[in-house]
């Protein structure tokens, strides 16, 4: 009897719980006013944290198919052109998953601190690439500024909690994230 390996399809089934979450997070944000303007809203950015377990603890095909269909996901969701996270949280995945053998991986704070320089980089890459949509590029910086200091802060306050989330969702599959080998009971 063949056995599946579906390692790919923990990670992202947390992952769109996660999206799931921070949609209704930014859906309830916009009925917030800060400073008594009405148009003045937080949108929560985390995609950073959306590729930070599958680069640092899966193996490289799992992982990366799990990042590239949480980017098409992500992709489905937010005004950018299609592929645009595809291709972000793609190289962030190569970049993180080169590198991930010298660090201690397993670590929360680890994975906290590279979910938090992941998503500052998508952050800034995506507003360089789409800042000259708005229709007063140069007032758009303040708000971005705005946006990157909650997602930032939203990044290292749910981290812990979505690192133990996909580290038991494994535990209940019986599955070891690197090598996807069966756990013992």
């Amino acid at each position: 009897m063949r056995q599946y390996d579906y390692r790919w399809l923990l990670c992202f089934s947390c992952n769109l719980l996660l999206i799931w979450l921070i949609g209704l997070a930014n859906h309830y944000l916009v009925g917030l006013s800060f400073i008594g303007l009405d148009y003045w809203t937080v949108h929560l950015y985390c995609g950073g944290l959306l590729v930070t377990f599958a680069a640092l603890r899966l193996d490289l095909a799992h992982g990366l198919a799990s990042t590239l269909l949480t980017g098409l996901a992500v992709d489905s969701l937010i005004p950018v052109p299609f592929g645009t996270s595809l291709v972000l949280f793609g190289l962030v995945h190569a970049a993180l998953y080169s590198g991930r053998r010298r660090f201690p991986r397993e670590e929360v704070v680890f994975a906290t601190i590279v979910a938090l320089f992941s998503n500052l980089f998508l952050f800034i890459v995506l507003s360089f690439a789409l800042v000259g949509r708005l229709p007063h590029p140069g007032a758009g910086w303040l708000r971005l500024f705005a946006d990157l200091i909650a997602s930032q802060v939203v990044i290292a306050l749910i981290a812990p909690w979505f690192m133990a989330l996909q580290v038991r969702a494994f535990a209940l599959a019986r599955l070891n994230p690197e090598t996807g080998r069966r756990l013992s009971a």
